[in-house]
């Protein structure tokens, strides 16, 4: 079946947008599969739009504005290159021509939103907003502690040799705290969701159908459940159960709390020091009580 490319561009143009993030390993992977398996929605894995290509285009942009500027290579009158309030209208083609590029045989007729999910986005914000300012946008968060052993399990080849669990923990803490507070203080009156790694754990059926609500999907029993088994860990991790761990597999164990039988109580005293307050406003309990 030929496809009408134009038709198609048009449609998820129409649409709005929505882009997901959240500190390394906090569940945006997940989150991401389960809002690809919704009928009406897209959301694209990791492209990194606004940390490359975004810069990237508007570096082209402004290198564009110079040549022209200083006349490069040129004869005759020439013109002005686009400024940077004009770019906006770029950078929303540029995302449909991503999403397009990806949609592996999905119809757009029933869509009602399209998205991208990089852990990144949520240092991105004032970014999305100034070239977006219509976009939605959805904070994945975890408890810092369990984030913090599944990142440093997961990324440890690329650490710095001497950078033991403890110094990790710390460090984790410090971006924790900071990530999360600048995002909700940017998303204050804002198109802004948060979602819970350990709601949807605990309570999936009602995190999924807000998440979907959200995003302007729809959120009825039937949706969120055929949503979640689609996206279930077993499915995802290629058969394992919950807690059955693979350090290898970006899907490592997929349960909530493992991280107290990992961290030494200094390791925990580390991330608690710094990452307390925000625990303590998040509702996380702290070990030293």
């Amino acid at each position: 079946m030929n496809r009408d490319l134009v038709a198609e561009q048009r449609r998820l143009s129409s649409l709005p947008m929505f882009f997901v993030g959240g500190l390394p390993r906090s569940g945006t992977t997940w989150v991401q599969q389960l809002l690809n398996a919704h009928p009406a929605l897209v959301c694209l894995g990791e492209s990194h739009f606004f940390n490359d290509l975004v810069p990237t285009l508007t570096r082209a942009v402004e290198l564009y504005g110079q040549r022209r500027a200083e006349g490069h290579d040129t004869w005759a009158p020439t013109v002005r290159g686009p400024g940077s309030a004009m770019l906006a209208p770029m950078m929303h083609a540029a995302f449909v021509a991503l999403v397009q590029a990806n949609l592996d045989g999905r119809d757009t007729a029933g869509l009602v939103a399209i998205g991208e999910k990089t852990p990144d986005n949520i240092m991105s914000l004032g970014r999305i907003w100034s070239t977006l300012p219509g976009a939605r946008f959805v904070n994945v968060i975890r408890d810092g502690r369990d984030g913090a052993v599944s990142a440093y399990i997961r990324f440890r080849t690329k650490l710095p040799a001497e950078m033991t669990q403890e110094d990790y923990c710390r460090a984790y803490a410090e971006g924790w705290t900071k990530r999360i507070r600048d995002a909700r203080a940017l998303g204050r009156g804002r198109r802004y969701h948060e979602v819970r790694y350990e709601a949807l754990h605990t309570d999936p059926d009602n995190a999924a159908g807000e998440l979907f609500r959200f995003l302007g999907a729809d959120g009825s029993p039937e949706s969120v459940r055929t949503a979640l088994d689609a996206a279930s860990f077993e499915r995802l991790s290629g058969g394992r159960k919950r807690g059955q761990e693979d350090s290898a597999s970006h899907y490592r164990r997929g349960e909530v709390g493992g991280w107290a039988e990992v961290l030494t109580p200094a390791e925990v005293e580390a991330f608690e020091t710094i990452a307390g307050p925000l625990m303590d406003e998040l509702g996380y309990a702290r070990a030293a009580g």
